[in-house]
């Protein structure tokens, strides 16, 4: 969730958010794209943690 949210900031840069999260670039963008959205493969992991990455519905 803290690439998603890092890759969201227009602020943020790819190699940065790596950095913190001590992982590669390449590997970052395994599993989020560039716009902090999830990838399927990012999404697998979440769901295997019981990690929700929908936003809730506005009432």
């Amino acid at each position: 969730m803290m690439a998603m949210n890092a890759l969201a900031d227009t602020n943020s840069n790819a190699t940065d958010v790596a950095k913190k999260l001590g992982i590669t670039t390449t590997t970052l963008y395994l599993y989020v794209n560039g716009d902090g959205s999830v990838k399927a493969a990012g999404q697998a992991i979440l769901n295997q943690h019981g990690v929700d990455t929908k936003k809730p519905k506005k009432q």
